[in-house]
């Protein structure tokens, strides 16, 4: 894929609103996914180079077959330049935008997601701005009830290069410092690979068959969904670029 391109794959099972027919509806993904990006102001307008005008340009979407491996909607979109200091990954919009698309569409019983983003094109710089949006976060997820927490395993993949794993003591280290009540009880799971099982891949990524290198935490998110797993995917990406992350990496968060 282009550089500087984010990809989001939502994996498992959608039932269709019985109104909503994929060959004659008004409004596949791709439009329904830059209508919302539109209406919360995360679109980056064509032409528009201006740092900070837009979280991203749209670029693709689509709606995988029932039946075709486990993965049912994703889609891609086109990095935006940051303006600086530099904001936290836009995971948490991401995953925001990909779940308004699919309860539009339907019901979607989510077993993982999976975004794609590529560190190494992120500007070198500060990252106070960039923790200060994970932090304001927190108070989205404070008045929970307990039940709504669930256990889950995140992996962050980078693929061909070592990076991801040879920077796992120095994120989990990090990872704990950060008071916050979103992501607990973190415990590295070598060996464990969340995206295992999910098809089909990343592409120009798990496709490749080439064994991934990666790092695994396994915690307690506290609730299962789209928000939270995409706070916890910008969670992770953040942890890997102040350890000196900087290759494409897939995160991938799943209930255990």
């Amino acid at each position: 894929m282009a550089d500087g391109t984010l990809f989001c794959a939502l994996h498992g099972t959608l039932d269709l609103h019985p109104w909503y027919d994929p060959a004659t509806a008004d409004a596949d993904p791709y439009i329904l996914f830059h209508s919302r990006a539109e209406t919360y102001r995360w679109l980056a307008s064509p032409g528009d180079g201006r740092p900070g005008s837009g979280l991203w340009g749209m670029n693709d979407a689509g709606l995988d077959p029932r039946g075709e491996g486990t993965r049912r909607l994703w889609f891609r979109a086109a990095q935006q330049e940051p303006a600086m200091p530099r904001r936290a990954v836009p995971a948490q919009q991401l995953l925001d935008c990909a779940g308004a698309v699919a309860d539009r569409m339907g019901r979607l019983d989510l077993k993982a997601a999976q975004v794609l983003v590529p560190l190494d094109d992120l500007p070198a710089g500060p990252v106070e701005g960039a923790y200060g949006d994970i932090v304001g976060g927190l108070p989205w997820f404070a008045e929970l009830p307990a039940q709504a927490g669930t256990a889950v395993v995140v992996s962050l993949d980078s693929g061909t290069s070592t990076a991801a794993a040879d920077a796992a003591p120095a994120m989990e280290e990090r990872l704990r410092e950060i008071r916050q009540k979103v992501f607990t009880g973190i415990t590295s799971a070598p060996g464990e690979d969340a995206a295992r099982g999910l098809a089909p891949g990343v592409p120009d990524f798990q496709e490749s068959g080439v064994p991934g290198h990666r790092v695994t935490f396994e915690g307690h998110l506290a609730e299962w969904s789209y928000e939270a797993a995409g706070w916890l995917t910008a969670f992770i990406c953040e942890a890997a670029i102040e350890q000196g992350v900087r290759v494409p990496v897939v995160a991938t968060v799943r209930p255990v």
